[in-house]
């Protein structure tokens, strides 16, 4: 999981794919459909592990070359009504750095964070969504109280037909070194056809393919704005960095049962890395070139 802290608002990726928190924190869109009621028996407990192994270059701007990341989550679904019900997420996660351009074993980080959404339908066309995150994102040894980043997020949607519903609202973020953050959230939920479904999902677009009832196949595009609080260290003041990534990846999804799924993935990141420290300076900026990844990923629902 990637922290809470999100860079300037420059690209305009970020402006249309933040539906509701950076992904780190993903949970229910607000503006996919809400479930009928009745239809099917909902799993008491989901689980979501994924890991992803990237072929980087070395950076003089941050934590960077080769790059293994490790993260479990486990959605929430609390129904209070037919048609008011708590989505949300809690996620935790592992991050190892090849190399850090302060220290020779690199850089080994952890996270956590959480999301939790109240979501309602006022009618068969408008629905609204309020929710609160928060998440910290730190290296071993460094203060975890000071990587503790929150936000909370308002947004409506609206159902154009059965198919297709378009969400707007805004989301405010705290972030480490930096002014709060306020900006416009956007999302997207259409059923292209029967086979093809395309979603704004936090700062997710993705688009996939059904081929049969069990493999589907599919594209997505994805910022990430990652990084980590610095432990001190007695040659350099950094004491946080950023790693904004954009992700381009394509992939497949086995689905053997409704409580089972596998996914794997392969793609490039373009990341740009920065070090910055508490009187909110830059120290270091390095931009590089593209990394191929690959990435595995399971759903166990029971």
């Amino acid at each position: 999981m990637s922290n809470m802290k999100t860079p300037p608002v420059h690209l305009p990726l970020f402006l249309l794919a933040l539906t509701a928190v950076p992904s780190a924190l993903r949970a229910g869109s607000p503006v996919a459909p809400p479930p009928a009621a009745g239809t099917e028996a909902r799993p008491n407990l989901v689980i979501n592990l994924e890991s992803q192994f990237e072929f980087g270059d070395v950076s003089t701007g941050g934590p960077s070359g080769d790059v293994f990341h490790s993260r479990v989550s486990l959605p929430l679904f609390i129904p209070l009504s037919s048609t008011w019900r708590l989505i949300g997420v809690l996620r935790g996660g592992f991050s190892d750095y090849e190399t850090a351009p302060f220290d020779e074993n690199g850089l080994q980080t952890w996270n956590v964070g959480g999301l939790l959404t109240l979501d309602g339908q006022w009618n068969d066309k408008w629905s609204t969504l309020f929710g609160v995150l928060g998440g910290a994102s730190w290296e071993e040894g460094a203060s975890f109280s000071d990587s503790l980043n929150g936000g909370g997020l308002v947004m409506a949607g609206y159902r154009f037909s059965p198919t297709l519903k378009i969400g707007l609202g805004g989301l405010y973020l705290t972030r480490q070194n930096e002014d709060p953050l306020v900006v416009p959230a956007l999302g997207l939920d259409w059923q292209v056809s029967d086979r093809l479904e395309v979603k704004f999902q936090g700062l997710d677009l993705k688009a996939t393919y059904g081929l049969s009832d069990t493999w589907s196949v599919f594209l997505r595009g994805e910022f990430d704005p990652g990084g980590a609080r610095l432990k001190s260290r007695p040659n350099t003041d950094a004491d946080s960095f950023d790693d904004r990534s954009i992700r381009a990846a394509g992939g497949v999804t086995w689905k053997p049962c409704a409580s089972f799924s596998l996914t794997m993935e392969g793609g490039f990141a373009f990341h740009e890395y920065t070090l910055g420290n508490d009187r909110e300076e830059e120290l270091a900026r390095d931009r590089l070139d593209p990394a191929p990844f690959v990435g595995v990923s399971a759903r166990l629902a029971f």
